[in-house]
């Protein structure tokens, strides 16, 4: 590792020399909660952005929101062979078997969007500000519904990130809303469709769902499709995606606490580049959050992220 870490210094202080031209092939592990999600692989564009130019091999995974698996793929990954490793867990601490295998071998690791519960075994931590894409969203809530109104959250409680956004969601709205149920939608369309889909015929007066994520809350616009006396309901989101903004621009859709995951890739393959050439990074970089409604969503656009 001191051998690669030099060689690294070198690098960086010539510049325009890539490592591929330089003789030496890093590979860098790219872990995410699952690939079938456009998040991670927006993310995965802001990492391939920064290190292929690099001639940086990327070694990908797709645990489908397991965290069981991804320990056992990021196993895999330290067999075949990586330098660094960056990863969002599913699980905040259940990520820990794969960061203490990670540190026995010497990779180092950079946590991105989902911070993990064990801050000392990882490098850096790249992050959306989530708890305030939760405080963007309960305020562009409360803007549009009366105090009492009747709000459901789908929540993915495993997850740090999803945590922040539920506690600055929570926090900023106080006792304004009538919070009618807390399911866990695991972050996933087809997961939380058939629980919105409940939570509406529980509730026909509901006055908005917050989602934590905009797959999840992509199923409670689904969910609504289908009960057409419920297209009132408002659905809030976090992400940003493309999908999501349509649904705003179209109406189905009230907002989202939108987050720029090309950038914290791009901040998570240079953080680890600066790490494998010896260099001292900081322990949080914290990327901006704010809210796209009907009101903006033509400034940041329907076909790509912001």
């Amino acid at each position: 590792m001191k051998k690669l870490a030099m060689f690294l210094i070198v690098i960086a202080m010539v510049g325009s020399v890539s490592f591929a031209e330089k003789g030496k092939q890093i590979v860098i592990g790219y872990a995410p909660t699952t690939m079938n999600n456009p998040f991670w692989l927006a993310v995965l564009d802001g990492v391939k952005s920064v290190l292929e130019p690099q001639g940086v091999v990327i070694k990908t995974i797709d645990p489908q929101n397991d965290q069981s698996k991804m320990n056992d793929m990021i196993g895999d990954l330290l067999v075949s062979g990586i330098d660094a490793l960056l990863v969002a867990p599913m699980d905040s601490a259940g990520v820990k078997p794969a960061l203490l295998a990670c540190k026995e071998k010497g990779v180092p690791v950079i946590n991105f969007d989902t911070p993990v519960k064990d801050k000392n075994l990882v490098k850096s931590i790249v992050a959306s500000d989530n708890y305030n894409a939760g405080v963007v969203v309960a305020k562009d809530m409360m803007a549009r519904l009366s105090k009492g109104a009747k709000v459901a959250i789908l929540h993915s409680p495993s997850g740090q990130a999803c945590i922040d956004r539920y506690n600055g969601f929570i926090a900023t709205s106080g006792r304004y809303f009538n919070l009618v149920q807390v399911l866990d939608g695991k972050g996933d369309t087809g997961v939380s469709l058939p629980l919105a889909e409940d939570i509406l015929t529980a509730n026909p007066d509901l006055g908005a769902f917050f989602a934590v994520n905009d797959p999840s809350a992509i199923g409670c616009v689904q969910a609504i499709a289908a009960h057409p006396e419920s297209k009132k309901v408002l659905v809030y989101g976090v992400d940003g995606n493309p999908d999501a903004k349509k649904m705003i621009q179209a109406g189905t859709m009230a907002g989202t606490g939108a987050q720029s995951p090309q950038t914290i890739g791009k901040k998570s393959a240079e953080t680890a580049l600066q790490v494998l050439a010896g260099k001292q990074v900081k322990a949080n970089i914290v990327i901006p959050t704010f809210i796209v409604n009907s009101g903006n969503v033509s400034k940041y656009g329907t076909t790509g992220w912001q």
